[in-house]
């Protein structure tokens, strides 16, 4: 047996048993009995779906190493030899991804292992893409791509393909996860190949249509395939079913406990948080949402009747909290039965964040309930540094500058109505300029998903005559909006 270093002595150790009770927050180090008699430390966890398997980093023969752990009461095994199976599939045809250092059991025979090498000095391409703004991933997506062609070229298909399956450095894009992918008889298909292109995709979001067909175009040069105007068609609709599909998903996540999300119940206060906003600060927050706004810290951006906005800071981060106020008895039996505007921001805001629209991230919701009855609501959200749109015109002087920004906020807007949603209150003041000179929607409590085009139709032409009141004494920026649209 492998004698214990200090750090595994200061470790618990765990089976089955503790593993299988582990839930979302769990996060401590622990060793683990390997059936040959070794004690492996685990000194980092990644991620943890309950009662079936966890993600860390441990140490494997002195290398870096992530281990996969299998746990579920009955199909353990089978995923893990599914999951080893389809790295074995990759590594056959030749395909970039970590190597599988151990495949076994733990001493208790119940918990099934895959020891995978960790490649460091890299990044995912899911956190490649969500800096776009200050770099363009362009060159990795099309290398991402090619590789995609490649695989199914080979036969080799991903059921699973996210962004953050794919890891990135200088030279070679890995894949990851080999639970979902299989070797079919032959390579794929173009229906089949375009499906799964669609997928890949399609998790750029909206308002990159440019992008997604460049980079079709690049996956059929690489396959082979003469470029037909009918191939552009039934990929964009195919990427409008898996985008449906997604949203049909994911607006259920964000209102259930996941690994990303977490329910919020504190006596009559109930709503949803961001799972990795939980310190002691965050829980008093949650419990007392009243309190921050007399605290020290608070910063007061408005004081109306309807709504109190502060920026504070939390954990050494800074946060915008919008408290929706009940401005009488009256206004409370209106609104007692409706969702309230803070539940309403926090799904608009998740479902722009999912369709790569830039808006200040959302954080947490929380609403009062007392017999079922809404009272005042709270919508926290991180805070975006910069100056509204308003200001940034009233002071920008370069004419390049200023219709590069007309052109940045009408694709932000051509982008919302993409999803049949209208902003509502869209006022320069509800568009802040980030440091990287891109607009981000703020604001989200009186945006509106539409059921009809008409009505979408209407609403986004007295978004436009909202946005273009407020700029009546810049006439150069207002032109250029009126040319553009």
């Amino acid at each position: 047996m492998t004698i214990p270093s200090h750090n595994q002595a200061s470790s618990r150790l765990f089976a089955w048993r503790e593993l299988h009770a582990a839930d979302f927050n769990f996060h401590s180090p622990f060793q683990l009995a390997l059936a040959e008699g070794e004690l492996l430390s685990i000194e980092k966890i990644i991620r943890v779906i309950p009662k079936r398997r966890m993600v860390g980093f441990c140490v494997w023969q002195g290398k870096p190493a992530v281990i996969k752990l299998f746990f579920d009461e009955q199909h353990a095994r089978r995923q893990m030899e599914k999951d080893a199976q389809g790295i074995s599939v990759l590594h056959a045809h030749h395909t970039p991804t970590p190597s599988l250092y151990y495949q076994g059991v733990s001493q208790d025979r119940r918990v099934y292992i895959l020891i995978f090498e960790r490649i460091l000095q890299a990044e995912s391409l899911e956190d490649i893409w969500r800096r776009r703004s200050q770099s363009s991933p362009q060159a990795v997506l099309e290398r991402t791509v090619i590789e995609l062609a490649t695989q199914h070229v080979f036969g080799v298909m991903q059921r699973d393909l996210h962004l953050k399956n794919f890891l990135c450095t200088e030279q070679v894009i890995y894949t990851l996860d080999g639970g979902k992918v299989e070797l079919q008889p032959s390579l794929l298909d173009k229906k089949m190949s375009m499906e799964c292109l669609a997928i890949f995709i399609a998790q750029l979001g909206v308002g990159v249509e440019a992008l997604q067909e460049h980079l079709f175009r690049i996956y059929a040069k690489a396959r082979g395939y003469l470029w037909k105007e009918s191939d552009k068609l039934q990929l964009f609709f195919l990427i409008k079913q898996w985008n449906e599909k997604r949203w049909k998903n994911f607006s259920k996540k964000i209102f259930r406990n996941s690994t990303d999300f977490a329910v919020i119940k504190k006596g009559r206060w109930q709503g949803m948080h961001v799972r990795k906003y939980a310190s002691q600060a965050w829980k008093d927050f949650y419990s007392q949402p009243d309190a921050i706004f007399e605290g020290k810290t608070a910063q007061l951006l408005k004081d109306g009747r309807s709504s109190t906005v502060i920026k504070v800071s939390i954990d050494e981060r800074d946060y915008v909290i919008k408290r929706y106020n009940m401005k009488s008895i009256w206004h409370f039996m209106r609104r007692c039965f409706r969702a309230t505007r803070a539940r309403t921001a926090w799904r608009l805001a998740n479902k722009l964040q999912l369709f790569c629209i830039p808006t200040a991230t959302p954080i947490a919701f929380i609403e009062s309930r007392v017999l079922g009855l809404r009272g005042k609501s709270y919508y926290v959200t991180e805070y975006v540094a910069g100056e509204h749109a308003g200001q940034f015109f009233a002071h920008q002087q370069d004419e390049i500058k200023i219709h590069a920004m007309v052109k940045r906020i009408i694709a932000l807007l051509k982008s919302l109505a993409k999803l049949h949603i209208t902003h509502g209150d869209f006022k320069v003041s509800n568009v802040l300029i980030s440091a990287h000179e891109q607009p981000v929607l703020i604001d989200l409590d009186a945006a509106i998903e539409h059921a009809s085009l008409s009505s979408l139709h209407r609403t986004w032409h007295y978004d436009i005559e909202r946005f273009t009141r407020d700029l009546d004494r810049q006439s150069v920026v207002r032109e250029y909006f009126e040319r553009e649209l």
